[in-house]
Parts: structure tokens; C-alpha cells; sequence
């Protein structure tokens, strides 16, 4: 399993990360698992889509080359790697992980996420499921042997390498996407809940036990991101926040900090730009009613902001007819 290492700064360009191949028992399923994705591929007809929804709660990614960080919220989710590496940062550090190893990420939080090995002939290939925590409660509920082994660190993040049991779970989860509709309704349930016990037996099992049962910190923590989820929009009051968690500002910011791995206003900042350029990509929008519509009041500070985070002004997220 790769270790998280700090960086100060993001790379100029991109990078291939050298070539370690899984252990010998994880071979071949991971060759399996590759060949299956490329059948699902084949079989909707969607070749060229980096992202393609195979059942609720479950999408192949798929991306031929290298690319620069790209900012994006991430969700409670299991995202394998099936082929390829790819390289997740969220604040100063940097988790590389690859083939046979899979990000698991516990609470919602923005990152910049770039494929750090994959080109036209051997193309990156992951396979991201929703983490349900309710459904996860419910396992661990009746579980006679819970999970046992050192609670992970509060980051947002963790990698873990995937055993026999979990592989084998995520090729029936891609054998299952080329079934009938009936098949998929009836079975992708029990498939959910088998992944998840499968997850919990292994490497991800503290992890999980730590998102479906946490602390008394955690949860104050995860009160105050779903507060700027949903308020991100307005007007950052971290004095406000910080006497909701029952800290005083400079404890509740150090605790955020190692929940998120950003600051409070880093964390609101991120969210109002993505989803800035998740309007102007949809169309519809000029970029000041988009400043607006996102918090800001200066479209000239949301623009210098905008072109920071994203490496391009905003103008280039807006679909082509629009520019």
C-alpha cells in the first residue's frame, strides 16, 4: 500500500508514477476485472465517456491519458483501481495509489484528482461505489466480530489494498452491468451489502467502523461541513461555526484543518468554484449572474479566484457556443 507523503506545491506537469505490479495472488483478477471493464465498455457503446453509470450508486471511469489536478468534491465513496494509477490531493498532501488499491473517502470534501498512469493503449480504469452509510450501520449491527485494528487518522482520505473477496465482488459488480434489468434490480442490493461486509472484513475495515460509528469529535467536525454544504453560498461566520462545534476558533480550525485537510474558507471557497463551473458548463449563464449565484460579490475576484484553482479563466468552462 503507497503511504501519503506532503507536498508544499502542486507539480507543474504531470508525471507516470513507475510501474510496481500487484502481488502475484491479485494478477489475475485485476486482469479480469480489466477485461470485463473493457466488455462494459464495448457493450453501451460509450467508448469515449470518462465516466459511465453502471448501476445506481456505481460508475467505471475510464481516461486514455495523463492530465493536470482537477478540483472536484468528493464523496463518500470506494473508488478502485483497476488498471492505471492516479494521484488524489486534498490540501498539502498528495495519496498515490494504483492497480489493486482503492481510495476510500469518508466524508465530503474538495480534492484535486489527476490519472497519474494511463495512455491510448493501456488506459486508466477505476470503478467508484457509494459508501451508504445507513446500510453500513446496519451490517456492523450484525456482525458477531466487529472490525479491529488501529483507528485511521481524522483526513478525508484513505488507501487501502483490495483482497481476493473485495475483486471479486467488483467483477460481479461489472458482470452484473451487462444483465437484464430484472437481474440488476433484484441482485444489485445484495451485491452492495456483500461489498460492503467484504470491505469491512479487510484493510478498509477500521476506516468504515470509524465513518459509520464516530467519535464524538468526528461527528461535531462533520455537523460543521454539512452546515457550509449547504451554506456555502453565504457569508463565511467561522466564529458561528466553531461555537456550534463547542470549540473556541482557534481549536475548532485545527480540528477542521485535520478533518479536511483545508481551512474553513478554503473548503467554502472550493465549493463555490466548483459549482460555479458546474453551471457555466451546463450553459445558460454569463459569468457575473454565475459569481453571483455562487456567493460572490466582486465578478472580477471570483474570475482571479476561478482561473487559480482551475489553471484557466472561466470563460473556458462555458460550453463552446456560448464563449
Amino acid at each position: 500500500m503507497l503511504r501519503p507523503r506532503c507536498r508544499p506545491h502542486l507539480p507543474n506537469c504531470t508525471r507516470s508514477l513507475p510501474d510496481f505490479p500487484a502481488t502475484c495472488d491479485r494478477q489475475a483478477p485485476l486482469r479480469a476485472l480489466a477485461l470485463q471493464a473493457q466488455a462494459v465498455l464495448r457493450a453501451r457503446s460509450l467508448d469515449a465517456e470518462p465516466l459511465l453509470e453502471l448501476l445506481p450508486g456505481a460508475w467505471l471511469a475510464r481516461t486514455g491519458s495523463t492530465r493536470a489536478p482537477a478540483p472536484a468534491l468528493y464523496r463518500p465513496a470506494v473508488a478502485a483501481v483497476l488498471q492505471g494509477a492516479k494521484q488524489v490531493w486534498v490540501g498539502d498532501a498528495v495519496l498515490e495509489y494504483r492497480a489493486g488499491d482503492a481510495l476510500l473517502t469518508r466524508q465530503p470534501v474538495p480534492a484535486r484528482g489527476m490519472v497519474a498512469r494511463g495512455n491510448h493503449q493501456t488506459h486508466f480504469l477505476g470503478l467508484v461505489v457509494e459508501l451508504d452509510t445507513v446500510l453500513l450501520r446496519q451490517l456492523l449491527s450484525q456482525l458477531g466480530n466487529p472490525p479491529t485494528g488501529q483507528a485511521p487518522h481524522p483526513a478525508p482520505f484513505s488507501v487501502v489494498a483490495l483482497d481476493s473477496p473485495v475483486l471479486s465482488c467488483l467483477l460481479r459488480l461489472l458482470e452484473l452491468a451487462l444483465d437484464t434489468p430484472d437481474a440488476q434490480r433484484l441482485l444489485w442490493p445484495a451485491l452492495q451489502r456483500e461489498l460492503l461486509f467484504r470491505l469491512l472484513q479487510g484493510e478498509a475495515g477500521p476506516a468504515l467502523l470509524a465513518m459509520a460509528q464516530p467519535s464524538p469529535l468526528a461527528r461535531r467536525m462533520a455537523g460543521a461541513i454539512r452546515t457550509l454544504q449547504h451554506s456555502f453560498r453565504q457569508p463565511l461566520d467561522a466564529a458561528a461555526l466553531a461555537s456550534r462545534a463547542g470549540m473556541g476558533s482557534a481549536l475548532f480550525y485545527r480540528h477542521f484543518r485535520a478533518a479536511t485537510g483545508l481551512s474553513p474558507l478554503q473548503y467554502q471557497k472550493q465549493l463555490r468554484l466548483i459549482e460555479a463551473r458546474r453551471l457555466l458548463q451546463r450553459g445558460g449563464t454569463s459569468i457575473s449572474a454565475t459569481a453571483f449565484a455562487v456567493g460572490y460579490e466582486s465578478p472580477s475576484q471570483f474570475s482571479r479566484e476561478f482561473s487559480r484553482l482551475f489553471g484557466h479563466a472561466p470563460r473556458e468552462a462555458l460550453p463552446p457556443i456560448a464563449r
